[in-house]
């Protein structure tokens, strides 16, 4: 194979760029780790340091989502790369692990195996290529196919398979001897060895010395000098010596047969080994999807917006790291549907900050780590949790999520979280999101508003998208005010609604807080009302 090995997450040529790392609170509170698990069980790791860098080049991000249709669209593909390359892998690391071996020439024959199992492969490989290739559509996809097949039709490959083939043969008859080929050094000790042959027959006890020295010779022959034996049928001492130098010898032919299989394989597969990771990272995007749609919940390829307009737009948006905890629940127990419910997310000119308030336990958070890990994925190339989407890369997502452990009024906690938004504010720009969650509630409420009006008008000016989940719902009071000056992002207040009974429904919506409902539903909900109060005194 000529030319630039074929990648399925950049183009060919790409000149890649550097991208944002993630920061870790990110990582962390968008279960990224766990996603990354769900999608690649065996590289894990792989699978994280995709999902924790940003590529924000459209480019990109549409070949990857074009890669991950081919593996939805094609379910053969799968089941060839899927076998082709753990067939191969292992065989490779079996190879690998020979290199520099002298252990017996026994391993030839097992590499022969592995050779021929490599062909196997590619068999199966040039019949998807023949079967499937027209319905590939993604360059990526379709330029490993066609490497696999250049391979495939290469003079190199086909005297493989007849080499392969006459050593088969000839193994399969039974090896009784082999015919080497030795030099020696001036003191007629052997000093360079080679196989030249084998054969189903043994040779006779002094047939292979008598063919290599002329019997007019008048010196004694070598056969005799390296046949001699003691009286009890052990080789003698000069016999043992050399038996010894040849197994030396013989050890350097199988070590350099061994390291010529590597060669063989780094040259001919190392392309598709190292592509492994990547295949995984596809394989298992699909079948997330697969899992997704089983539950009856929306996953579409979004469309990517340019950087500028600063658009994040899901219909039906839900958290698809808590749906894919629920997948095996759902299909333990019979039904046919997961009981998560959707919701729209629109950050766009109308309000790029929203004020997200309502009760406890009423989908709040997941609302908010929703919106961040469908920015993620949608920049990675793959689907997004939703019926429809519309979003611009960004060019980082700060997170912040305090651990429950933190909660409730904590000086130097709220310190801390001080010097966070600090340093958010220093490194954020106008195409960055941010997600906070409960965030400087470790002071009272007046600092609390104090602090997040502050913010607000900092964010708001600079024209990043945030969602802001709190208690304080005095702060979404303030979007007139903050709006009224025509910030590059407008706010916007957003809630999570209750039914009549007080019971949350995780349906959030684009309105005000109504203050008095929150708290009668919340008093309701726990039995501490004035009315219930009256209701039981009566009694």
């Amino acid at each position: 194979m000529s030319g630039k090995a074929p990648d399925l997450l950049y183009p060919k040529n790409y000149r890649k760029q550097r991208e944002t790392v993630l920061p870790q609170a990110a990582v962390q509170n968008l279960k990224l780790e766990y996603i990354a698990g769900a999608l690649c069980p065996h590289h894990t790791e792989y699978a994280l340091k995709i999902l924790s860098q940003l590529n924000t080049d459209p480019a990109v991000i549409s070949y990857r989502q074009d890669v991950l249709e081919d593996f939805i669209n094609v379910p053969e593909l799968e089941g060839v790369l899927f076998k082709s390359l753990h067939i191969i892998y292992n065989n490779a690391k079996s190879v690998y692990a020979r290199v520099g071996s002298t252990q017996s020439f026994f391993e030839i024959n097992e590499n022969l195996e592995h050779l021929g199992a490599f062909i196997e492969c590619m068999e199966i490989c040039h019949g998807f290529y023949e079967k499937c290739y027209d319905r590939l559509k993604s360059e990526g996809v379709r330029g490993v196919a066609t490497a696999l097949e250049d391979k495939y039709n290469s003079d190199d490959y086909k005297d493989t398979v007849k080499e392969v083939a006459e050593l088969k043969r000839v193994m399969g008859n039974g090896i009784k001897s082999a015919t080497f080929g030795i030099n020696f050094d001036e003191l007629m000790r052997p000093s360079e060895v080679a196989l030249l042959s084998v054969g189903t027959e043994q040779f006779r006890e002094k047939g292979l010395f008598e063919r290599l020295f002329s019997k007019e010779n008048v010196v004694e022959p070598v056969s005799n000098i390296y046949a001699r034996k003691t009286k009890d049928g052990a080789l003698s001492d000069i016999n043992q010596r050399l038996f010894a130098e040849i197994d030396a010898l013989s050890g350097d032919y199988l070590r350099h047969f061994n390291t010529s299989m590597k060669s063989y394989f780094d040259t001919n597969i190392d392309f598709l080994l190292k592509l492994e990771p990547q295949i995984n990272f596809y394989i298992g995007a699909a079948n997330l999807i697969s899992r997704m749609r089983q539950m009856k919940l929306p996953v579409c390829r979004p469309m990517i917006k340019d950087r500028d307009s600063r658009t994040f737009t899901v219909k039906d948006m839900y958290d698809i790291a808590f749906a894919n905890k629920m997948y095996r629940d759902v299909y333990g127990s019979g039904r046919v549907s997961a009981n998560i419910t959707v919701n729209d997310c629109v950050l766009d000119d109308s309000a790029r900050i929203l004020i997200l308030t309502g009760p406890n336990n009423g989908g709040k958070t997941t609302f908010t780590r929703a919106a961040g890990i469908n920015l993620v994925l949608a920049q990675c190339g793959l689907c997004v949790a939703g019926s429809s989407a519309e979003i611009s890369p960004a060019d980082n997502v700060f997170v912040h999520f305090p651990k429950e452990e933190e909660m409730g009024v904590n000086a130097s906690r709220f310190t801390e979280e001080c010097k966070e938004f600090a340093d958010t504010v220093k490194q954020a720009d106008d195409s960055c999101m941010v997600l906070m969650n409960e965030s400087l509630s470790s002071t009272t409420p007046g600092e609390n508003l104090v602090i997040a009006e502050e913010l607000m008008k900092i964010f708001a000016d600079m024209g990043v998208r945030l969602i802001y989940t709190t208690h304080i719902r005095e702060i979404a009071m303030k979007k007139d005010e903050i709006n009224s000056e025509e910030p590059a992002s407008r706010m916007d207040s957003i809630v999570a609604e209750c039914d009549e009974n007080g019971h949350p429904t995780y349906r959030i919506v684009r309105k005000m807080p109504d203050d008095r409902r929150n708290a009668r539903d919340i008093f309701d909900r726990f039995g501490i009302s004035y009315r219930e109060y009256l209701k039981n005194k009566k009694k």
